[in-house]
């Protein structure tokens, strides 16, 4: 089934992006995508999802800032290290060599250097991929036809940005799962992407980092082995009118759903609860409610989990949510993870309603130095071997 996205920086108000088409998300799953200067169009009345703050206050699409990719550079710290790090806040060794060990290379034949994708005389190379389950991020080399400068473009100064789409329904970029891979209308998700600034601004080549957030039905994961074919149609700036002005166009696709390497952990949780009284002073509504912890899993992009709760499936005013979690790390850091509301997906055997969600780190994760989750009162020891 063909889809269309509405693609949205998150650098630049909603307002100031012209948006076309649908976005791909599955029917069942959204009421609305709250990420930080962000606002799409929306399919459905089920999802709400925010980011997690950690290790950095920003979110973590605002961290993609880093220097232009040199030549041959295909270490997975060389490259996405940069981009969660922002000036003085590098990443520890130990994230550096998560990194390594879970980012993912896309190579031509014989192990040589990414196989670019080239049409009209301009070039798409999928670099790199770090993803879990939850989150996906994709490193991309775009090269315009020789002679095309491809400037830093900045909202504020230039009242332009760069798009990888354009304003037509034929222009739009598609991630699209292997036909029958997944029931239909289950898979669904979120798009950012960013440029990355350069130390030559003015040549052809910018890189940019892509991201995609889950947002699909049934337990589909992002790493999950099935093809999945990312078309691009080329590169347009857009101007704060709201006009597009194509740089280039052709036909870029890659398969780029294959062979992820992963580290997830399941945690002790089963049958933990934690207890809060839910009010509305505005509207005069007040729950006593309950949770309890089915399923936690920690990987070191992301929080996953599954609860069950008491507060009422008919209630319009609260929403659910799991609850105060913190990642204690072994030196007594304390993270806060910070959530949105979470997704029904069912009642209990009991007829308890379940509900499921999951957490987005601003940095990468080294689980070798988590100590435990404090999840209300209860401490989830975290044992990364």
């Amino acid at each position: 089934m063909k889809r269309n996205i509405s693609d949205l920086l998150d650098r630049y108000p909603a307002e100031d992006v012209e948006l076309g088409g649908n976005t791909p998300y599955s029917p069942t799953r959204i009421k609305e995508i709250t990420m930080k200067n962000i606002q799409t169009e929306t399919k459905t009345n089920k999802r709400r999802f925010q980011p997690a703050r950690l290790l950095i206050a920003a979110a973590v699409v605002a961290a993609f800032c880093a220097s232009a990719l040199a030549a041959g550079r295909l270490l997975g710290g060389d490259l996405f290290g940069d981009v969660f790090s922002r000036g003085d806040d590098s990443l520890t060794p130990g994230q550096m060599e998560t990194i390594d060990r879970l980012v993912q290379t896309f190579e031509g034949q014989d192990g040589a250097a990414p196989a670019a994708v080239t049409d009209n005389g301009a070039s798409i190379t999928p670099l790199a991929a770090l993803a879990d389950g939850n989150i996906y991020y994709l490193r991309l080399r775009v090269e315009a036809p020789e002679g095309t400068a491809l400037p830093d473009l900045d909202w504020e100064r230039d009242g332009a940005c760069y798009q990888l789409f354009g304003p037509e329904a034929a222009d739009r970029l598609t991630l699209e799962p292997a036909q029958g891979a997944y029931p239909a209308d289950t898979f669904g998700y979120q798009l950012n992407f960013r440029p990355l600034p350069d130390s030559e601004p003015n040549d052809n080549v910018k890189e940019f980092v892509v991201q995609f957030t889950n947002l699909s039905d049934d337990g589909i994961a992002l790493n999950d082995g099935v093809s999945k074919q990312l078309t691009i149609h080329g590169l347009w700036t857009q101007d704060s009118d709201k006009a597009y002005t194509p740089i280039f166009t052709g036909e870029f696709a890659f398969d780029i759903g294959l062979n992820f390497q992963s580290q997830l952990l399941d945690l002790a949780v089963d049958g933990l609860t934690w207890s809060t009284r839910a009010e509305d002073e505005f509207r005069g509504v007040a729950y006593d409610v309950t949770n309890t912890v089915k399923q936690m899993s920690l990987s070191p992009l992301s929080l996953s989990y599954r609860y069950t709760t008491t507060l009422p499936k008919d209630n319009n005013w609260i929403g659910a949510g799991l609850g105060p979690v913190e990642i204690v790390l072994k030196d007594g850091t304390a993270i806060p993870c910070i959530h949105g509301c979470d997704t029904d997906v069912g009642d209990s055997q009991t007829g308890t309603r379940e509900l499921e969600g999951f957490v987005i780190f601003d940095q990468p994760l080294d689980l070798s130095q988590v100590d435990y989750l404090q999840y209300g009162e209860n401490k989830i020891p975290v044992n990364a071997g």
